[in-house]
C-alpha cells in the first residue's frame, strides 16, 4: 500500500502510478563502492552501508573539511 500514489495491478503485479515519489523504495539499487544489491533507506542513498560510503565519499559521513 503506498500513500502516496494510487496503487494500480498490471497483470496481477501492483504497481505505483506514474510519477509516485515512493516507487524508487520498491527497486534493489547496487552499492557504488562494493557491488552489492540492497534496498535503500532514502532516495539518494548511493552505498549499501556507512563503511562503504565512507570508502567511496572518502571522508566519514558527518564530517566537516
Amino acid at each position: 500500500m503506498c500513500i502516496a500514489c494510487e496503487v494500480v495491478r498490471i497483470n496481477g503485479m501492483l504497481c505505483h502510478e506514474t510519477g509516485c515519489p515512493e516507487a524508487w523504495k520498491d527497486y534493489a539499487r547496487e552499492c557504488a563502492w562494493c557491488g552489492a544489491d540492497y534496498r535503500p533507506t532514502y532516495r539518494e542513498q548511493d552505498c549499501c552501508s556507512t563503511e562503504c560510503a565512507e570508502a567511496y565519499h572518502g571522508l566519514p559521513e558527518g564530517s566537516v573539511e
